[in-house]
């Protein structure tokens, strides 16, 4: 008995010193070791480190090795959290790892932190097998309003659970779900149930009624015939709408099922206001189902550019075509707790440029489960970088019907720049969502513009007088730099593409903005390469 209790001393001793000397590069690096319980020998004392980034690293490899054995430890480390953006880490660790209670345990927690964190235990609930059920049960009470993204993370993979979801948001009359569930669907390119639709149509709450309308007319746009008999059916049964916005949408749908288009006073003055816009949008398909004045009348509320002398900024040549390539179902390296990818590059020394792609397969959580990585130009210092902070990150997918495995993942980053991974801080009023430009985001400015090299054997391959183009989708992060890229469009110059790529990686942007707060936001840049002659 003395023997073993001086062996269990000696261990305790042993972990308190190897806690000593971790850091939050070591502790991030971790998340390469394949011993589960080597990692979580050290990953458990580091969460009581007396430095926060450190904290941090500690949660979240935690959370993506799926360490369960440290959750008293994480349950500690949070109680005791003085730092935010460590309590963040620490929040989703326990909520994606622990029981339904710890979701109780993080909100009582973090009451005196920045009401953001409230967003932090919903998106994480999102990543748990049970994400509706909770919602249902407990967020929607305590006051949460679900966004699309979190029904595509909830329902990621697992699109048959979408009809018993949107059943039971109709049956609670939970319009913002339903809204929710209904964005994330269309978005996905699926369709609710045509029972549960129909429902909807004839609910008591109108909000419910306007969601399902404009659904319908977004998502069957391109061709109504596909829209089901039971569907229809509810459409035509007489009913007194509640709004403009309802009545002018079933207006539209009976249009697109063929019904003939009558000008209507109500219907001229509410295509004039300010609630008309985020319905209609900007979609010319939509303009084919209104009548003459319709058309004119929204098109005097919007105001008109003339195009009738516009000129090409430069005299047309011989444009060689490119061609689309196919969207990763997520992107990675995702943003990190401030402080771990700054860390991990500096560790690992990584000075040079990021050029590669890769292939990954994650788990319905979003815990990265293995990384293959093709080199095209990157050292084994920055491999090693990369590799870690991909392991360390979330996966977000892009749709509900997104594969747990995808490729053409695109790592990019330019010489001696940083790692633009920060998660941006919690205290920081608006979170690290990726947001679409327009309405009240602007888009980011280019402070610095790095041009792309023109190879020479593609300026022979191409001709004289000949242009080409290269499209890319960017995130520009909260900081002004560019933290992910992916090829919308790539030449058939294979060196023009990687010349695009590292050219883009090198420059810096004023960022978006969201109510004056700097946020990230998804970007498209064209890069032409055009030939003299």
């Amino acid at each position: 008995m003395a023997k073993m209790t001086s062996t269990l001393c000696l261990l305790a001793l042993l972990a308190t010193a190897a806690s000593a000397d971790d850091t939050a590069a070591s502790i991030a690096l971790l998340v390469n070791d394949a011993n589960a319980e080597a990692v979580s020998a050290r990953v458990g004392p580091a969460l009581a480190s007396k430095d926060n980034v450190t904290r941090a690293a500690a949660a979240r490899v935690a959370l993506v090795r799926g360490l369960t054995s440290v959750l008293t430890q994480i349950r500690e480390a949070l109680t005791a959290e003085s730092d935010p953006d460590a309590a963040r880490e620490e929040v989703r660790a326990l909520v994606i790892l622990g029981d339904a209670s710890d979701i109780d345990r993080a909100r009582s927690a973090t009451r005196k932190l920045p009401a953001a964190i409230d967003d932090v235990i919903s998106s994480a609930v999102s990543r748990r097998p049970d994400a509706f059920e909770i919602y249902a049960t407990a967020l929607r009470a305590q006051g949460f309003v679900p966004t699309a993204s979190f029904f595509t993370q909830a329902l990621w993979r697992r699109p048959a659970t979408a009809v018993a979801a949107g059943s039971r948001l109709l049956g609670m009359h939970d319009s913002a779900g339903w809204s929710a569930l209904l964005t994330s669907l269309r978005e996905s390119q699926l369709a609710m149930q045509p029972g549960v639709m129909g429902a909807s149509l004839n609910m008591p709450v109108e909000e419910i009624r306007v969601a399902s309308v404009w659904y319908l007319i977004r998502s069957y746009l391109p061709d109504p015939s596909m829209i089901d008999e039971n569907v229809r059916s509810a459409l035509s049964a007489p009913r007194e709408e509640a709004s403009m916005r309802e009545a002018f949408g079933r207006e539209l749908l009976r249009r697109m099922l063929g019904a003939e288009r009558k000008d209507d006073p109500r219907w001229l003055d509410w295509l004039q206001s300010a609630e008309a816009d985020p319905l209609l949008g900007n979609d010319e398909s939509l303009f084919q189902y209104f009548t003459e004045k319709e058309f004119l009348v929204r098109k005097n509320h919007c105001g008109t550019v003339s195009y009738d002398c516009r000129m090409p900024e430069h005299r047309p040549t011989r444009t060689i075509p490119s061609t689309a390539v196919a969207e990763p179902a997520y992107f990675l390296p995702g943003v990190l707790p401030p402080g771990v990818a700054g860390a991990v590059v500096a560790e690992t020394r990584c000075n040079g440029p990021w050029l590669a792609t890769a292939d990954a397969t994650s788990d319905i959580s979003g815990r990265v489960q293995a990384i293959e990585l093709k080199r095209i130009e990157i050292d084994s210092a920055c491999e090693k970088a990369v590799t870690t902070l991909m392991r360390l990150s979330l996966a977000t997918p892009s749709s509900i019907q997104a594969p747990l495995a995808t490729g053409n993942i695109l790592l990019v980053h330019g010489r001696k720049q940083p790692p633009c991974l920060d998660e941006a801080p919690l205290s920081a009023s608006t979170a690290s969502t990726i947001h679409q430009i327009g309405g009240k985001v602007t888009a980011p400015r280019v402070k610095h513009r790095q041009e792309p090299q023109f190879p020479e054997s593609a300026r022979r391959a191409m001709g004289p007088a000949t242009n080409v183009i290269v499209i890319l989708r960017c995130i520009i992060s909260h900081d002004g730099c560019v933290r992910a890229v992916q090829l919308i469009k790539q030449s058939p110059f294979p060196e023009l593409n990687a010349a695009a790529l590292f050219a883009i990686g090198q420059w810096a942007f004023e960022p978006g903005r969201l109510a004056g707060e700097p946020v990230d936001v998804e970007f498209n840049l064209t890069v032409n390469f055009r030939t003299s002659g």
